[in-house]
């Protein structure tokens, strides 16, 4: 076992990060809606239902797949939501769109918590997702809620390993903010991620709310920090991103201590704040594609 397998292992038993008891996957039958090709994937685990969106360009197959985690799915590709009724709103979340428009499939996948509070009537986000981040620590006190997060998107990678239509050897992942968090973790922890982006998840345990119940809780290390999950991501590629909200030069030293010669991470600064710039986006996208040309 290598240094950095034994890491990993340490990361997933600290996260709590295994597969849940109950965990499940059905894929439907292919349609094919316009431009699009669709494949309805459904996961269980810890007892919750999440209805998935797989989106597949019309053309050649298998074809690249980028994983996107993100609060709801109807947002990913320009629609209205409870948590995001304005779908124009700008910068776009329509991230799904997106890379579609740009020849990429893409699996949307919800975030738990926002499945459960979709009803909630605030968008405050203690009031949101602290009642069923603590049921969930009540019920299941060895997974954090990260690691509950990183557990459903390892079982994603596994459904689409699973689909003809999908080359498994080409699945990337890309995530702002929330998404930003879970494509960090995820793409450190689970190998068959070949690329990934990450902007503004607030590198550094002193940079963000990882002490929040739905992240770490009570649980957040003090002997380690998240420059071990980019290391841990290399020598796959992984872009950095960071618009001086979150990340920036406060935490810039914590990333490069994760650099080495053998290293494929890139990093890249902007001063727009916490939105993605559309034509920031628009970059990220490129680097996907180029990263995980056959």
């Amino acid at each position: 076992m290598t240094e950095a397998d034994i890491l990993r292992r340490e990361w997933i038993e600290l996260l709590g990060a295994q597969p849940a008891s109950d965990a499940a996957i059905h894929v439907g039958d292919l349609q094919t809606d316009g431009a699009i090709r669709r494949i309805p994937v459904e996961v269980r685990s810890y007892g919750l239902r999440q209805v998935l969106r797989l989106a597949l360009p019309i053309g050649d197959s298998p074809c690249p797949v980028i994983v996107l985690p993100f609060y709801d799915t109807q947002v990913l590709f320009g629609e209205a939501s409870a948590l995001y009724p304005d779908p124009n709103a700008h910068p776009t979340r329509a991230f799904a769109s997106e890379m579609l428009a740009a020849g990429l499939g893409v699996l949307a996948v919800p975030w738990w918590a926002e499945t459960i509070a979709h009803a909630a009537p605030t968008v405050e986000l203690h009031a949101r997702y602290g009642p069923v981040a603590e049921d969930h620590l009540i019920r299941h006190p060895m997974v954090t809620g990260l690691g509950r997060s990183v557990s459903d998107l390892r079982l994603a990678v596994d459904a689409l390993s699973d689909i003809k239509q999908v080359d498994s050897h080409r699945i990337g992942m890309f995530g702002h903010s929330l998404g930003g968090k879970l494509s960090l973790f995820a793409s450190a922890l689970d190998t068959r991620i070949a690329a990934a982006v990450t902007h503004e998840p607030g590198l550094g345990f002193a940079h963000s709310n990882w002490s929040d119940p739905w992240y770490f809780g009570a649980r957040v290390p003090t002997d380690r920090d998240l420059d071990e999950l980019l290391r841990l991501v290399a020598p796959r590629p992984i872009l950095y991103v960071g618009g001086g909200a979150a990340d920036g030069a406060h935490n810039e030293a914590l990333a490069r201590a994760a650099f080495s010669t053998d290293s494929r991470i890139e990093m890249l600064h902007h001063t727009k704040g916490h939105p993605l710039p559309e034509d920031l986006l628009r970059q990220m996208i490129r680097w996907l594609d180029r990263r995980l040309a056959a």
